[in-house]
């Protein structure tokens, strides 16, 4: 019998809705527009907020930021090797100052990276598992980190490798709670065979107000859901029904642990908005999926069930 959900509940919290990024490159490291280029872009695209996060160094953002606009420092350290040898790539986002950790460095100990992340007032996300060819034995290594990237736009348009999300069960199954992230990992690198890898992918965080302070709180809070198009409007807890509204979306997943969960699905060429889930007793948690008619997710953070 389920004794207590646990759900960092964005729905219900006071505040405002703010989009944002927390992850983008610039010609700091390899991006193609500058840092003041790559704020205005995601200004302009509708965005609060953006972390620029160049490899291996701390951008100075300090102009970047306005009353509607906020940018947060961050970096992007890639350092120690995996069971198949590639590099455990680390978001460090609401640095203070540069991790002191040389990129690139293989021997390098990313627990260690965390720790001096961790030291300079940031949060760590472990980015794009499944582009780094991480195994559920790479990612449960390592501890205190916030959450990975389930979804990451460059990842997925240049090798088809943005999806995390069986890394992101394999955590929650084995009882990690990581929060799910999605990001941009923007480089402005785009042709006629790729799309563009900005601007498309976000969180949504509910905030009192658009400061460093209140964004970095509510995030580690995991008061926010990741999505690349859709919205998620609303999650209900109601006894042993979980409830959800949606934009409008072709399907509506409870994803769970085991073989528990349920997909809801609109008739062919139809739309659905809202759909509820009645739980069956064994789940320790479930988050909720939904994609539209193009393809596009998105994804709440689980809700934890202790027994």
């Amino acid at each position: 019998m389920v004794t207590k959900a646990v759900f960092s509940d964005p729905f219900s919290a006071p505040g405002r809705w703010f989009r944002g990024n927390l992850h983008a490159h610039t010609t700091n490291s390899d991006g193609v527009l500058s840092a003041k280029q790559m704020a205005f872009l995601y200004e302009r695209s509708g965005y609060d907020f953006l972390a620029i996060t160049d490899h291996g160094r701390l951008t100075d953002v300090r102009e970047l930021s306005n009353s509607g606009f906020l940018a947060i420092p961050g970096e992007e350290i890639s350092v120690g090797a995996s069971e198949v040898g590639t590099a455990f790539h680390l978001l460090a986002v609401g640095i203070e100052e540069e991790v002191p950790a040389k990129e690139g460095d293989a021997g390098e100990d990313p627990q260690r990276v965390i720790g001096l992340a961790k030291d300079r007032g940031g949060e760590v996300i472990l980015g794009h598992p499944y582009w780094s060819a991480l195994s559920a034995r790479d990612m449960l290594s390592l501890e205190g980190y916030l959450g990975i990237e389930v979804y990451n736009t460059s990842c997925f348009f240049s090798i088809a490798k943005g999806h995390s999300l069986s890394h992101w069960d394999e955590l929650l199954a084995r009882g990690r709670r990581p929060l799910g992230f999605a990001t941009d990992d923007a480089h402005w690198h785009f042709n006629d065979h790729r799309p563009n890898d900005a601007c498309g992918a976000w969180i949504s965080v509910k905030a009192p107000e658009l400061s460093l302070d209140a964004i970095m709180k509510s995030v580690r809070e995991g008061l926010f859901y990741a999505s690349n198009g859709p919205e998620i409007r609303d999650v209900k807890i109601n006894g042993d029904e979980i409830q959800v509204e949606t934009s409008s979306v072709s399907a509506i997943s409870f994803v769970a642990s085991l073989d528990l969960g349920e997909r809801f699905a609109a008739v062919e060429g139809g739309a659905i908005a809202s759909a509820s889930y009645r739980l069956r007793g064994g789940e320790r948690y479930v988050r909720i999926e939904c994609t539209d008619s193009e393809g596009r997710s998105a994804w709440s953070n689980p809700i934890f069930f202790e027994r």
